[in-house]
């Protein structure tokens, strides 16, 4: 399949509108054209229930989604020939159903014919809880060649990798409200970068920022800079921090048309965090002459650590000895040294040295100890 049928005004309507703000819309009309089809759909199922069922709606009115949801997909011969086929697997009517089982089938009779769709080429995604890709081609348009079909598969691909980051997005804010709602509280934009580069927690000030049109936008639904330089610079940053096992921040300057240069810094989030579950990297965006403060509720949600670690752990960055702070905790020196290795472990940092040296490096640090 040439590489220009698969094109950058679907890359953007998947990467862009169907992933961030769920509207499949864009993608379905623009998969149309490239198919030489009268429409797509996209359809859920869970439980053997169609659970949503997006189109373009040039065939597929509101009504006729609403029968099919209902009725109709009971009937619908090609989803057990699919079943069988497993995730993946392309349908062509055209090798399947002739003109005789059409004129006999329920299902052809009484919903296709009302539409007017004949021909369709499908597949699905998943075989747990399947969702079905489809273009749909009336008696005038005739049945789906191979070559066509070669074509629909490149492009379910890319549905299908959507879909499931989509999905995994959706579920990690729905399990992580409450770490959304922390992030917001920063002054900073912060964006979470899983272990495989994609972002799963995005705060209300890096939404801002990236939504913009500045020196920051996403890019296939990834951060990215504007200029190709910075962004080659960025880039391999974020994948030095997600990949490797230093957690010292890197930092890079990204200027600005008006007004003092963003300071974009990488820390690779060890296992232990509450925000990443497996690694990854904390991209965080701030303005050098903003001053935040690092907050004990902070380092709790960014490296894991308990509410007396993430207390030590400020009162050790803004210099005071270990003693010192054991004193001011009313701990045993002991005990402070226990808790210290704890946070070393959590941050996988060796020495008290470098855990100064981290906090400290994390954009508009106070070293003050604030409230929680």
């Amino acid at each position: 399949m040439p590489a220009a049928l698969v094109d950058e005004r679907l890359m953007e309507a998947l990467y862009e509108a169907a992933l961030h703000a769920g509207d499949w819309a864009p993608a379905l009309q623009r998969s149309s054209e490239l198919l030489a089809c009268a429409e797509t759909s996209l359809a859920a199922f869970d439980c053997g229930t169609v659970t949503t069922f997006e189109t373009t709606g040039r065939l597929l009115s509101d009504e006729a989604r609403g029968r099919y949801q209902d009725h109709y997909h009971a009937l619908d011969p090609k989803l057990a020939t699919m079943a069988r086929g497993g995730a993946g697997y392309l349908f062509n009517d055209a090798d399947h159903f002739d003109d005789a089982f059409v004129a006999r089938d329920p299902f052809y009779q009484e919903f296709s014919r009302w539409v007017g769709t004949r021909h369709t080429l499908d597949t699905s995604f998943s075989t747990e809880r399947p969702v079905y890709f489809a273009a749909m081609r009336t008696q005038p348009e005739g049945p789906f060649q191979p070559s066509t079909a070669r074509t629909f598969l490149q492009i379910a691909r890319h549905f299908s990798r959507v879909h499931a980051l989509k999905t995994r997005l959706d579920a990690a804010r729905a399990t992580t409200a409450y770490a959304e709602a922390a992030l917001d509280s920063f002054a900073d934009g912060l964006i979470v970068i899983d272990d495989q580069g994609r972002p799963i927690l995005v705060n209300r000030q890096a939404r801002g920022l990236l939504a913009t049109g500045g020196e920051l936008e996403w890019r296939r639904g990834r951060p990215a800079a504007r200029l190709p330089a910075l962004d080659r610079e960025l880039q391999a940053m974020i994948d030095k921090a997600r990949r490797g096992a230093d957690l010292a921040a890197a930092s890079v300057r990204i200027p600005r048309a008006h007004g003092a240069p963003l300071i974009v810094w990488i820390v690779r989030l060890p296992p232990s965090s509450a925000l990443a579950g497996a690694g990854g990297a904390l991209m965080v965006i701030g303005d050098p002459q903003a001053r935040g403060r690092i907050r004990h509720g902070d380092l709790m949600q960014l490296f894991g650590l308990t509410p007396a670690e993430a207390h030590l752990a400020l009162a050790l960055a803004a210099g005071r000895t270990l003693q010192a702070a054991a004193r001011e905790r009313g701990v045993r020196a002991s005990t402070a040294r226990s808790q210290l290795l704890a946070i070393l472990e959590k941050t996988g940092l060796h020495r008290q040295a470098d855990l100064t040296s981290l906090i400290a490096r994390l954009p508009g640090a106070s070293l003050r100890e604030t409230g929680p």
